[in-house]
C-alpha cells in the first residue's frame, strides 16, 4: 500500500528590517508498505519526518502532520491504491 506522510512546521522568526516575518517548511514522503504494517510502524515513520522538519527549525510555533492511505471499492472489495 502507498502511504503519504506530510509534515508542516511554521512560526514567527526574527528578520532584520521587518515587523513580522514567518517561516514555513513542508516535507512530504511517500512510502510503499506491505499491508501487514501496523499503525505504530506508520507512527514511527511520522516521528522521523517530524524530527527531520524540526532539525531545520529552532522552535516552530506549530508542527502538524498528516497521513494518507488511498483505497477504492471495486466489486464489493476494498483495494489499496498505489
Amino acid at each position: 500500500m502507498k502511504v503519504e506522510i506530510e509534515v508542516r512546521a511554521f512560526g514567527e522568526e526574527d528578520v532584520a528590517g521587518t515587523v513580522n516575518a514567518y517561516k514555513s517548511s513542508e516535507f512530504i514522503r511517500v512510502h510503499e508498505l506491505s499491508e501487514d504494517k501496523t499503525l505504530r510502524d506508520i507512527q514511527s515513520l511520522m516521528a522521523k519526518l517530524f524530527k527531520e522538519v524540526e532539525s531545520g527549525y529552532a522552535t516552530p510555533e506549530q508542527c502538524l502532520g498528516k497521513i494518507t492511505i488511498r483505497m477504492k471499492k471495486e466489486n464489493e472489495e476494498i483495494e489499496f491504491l498505489g
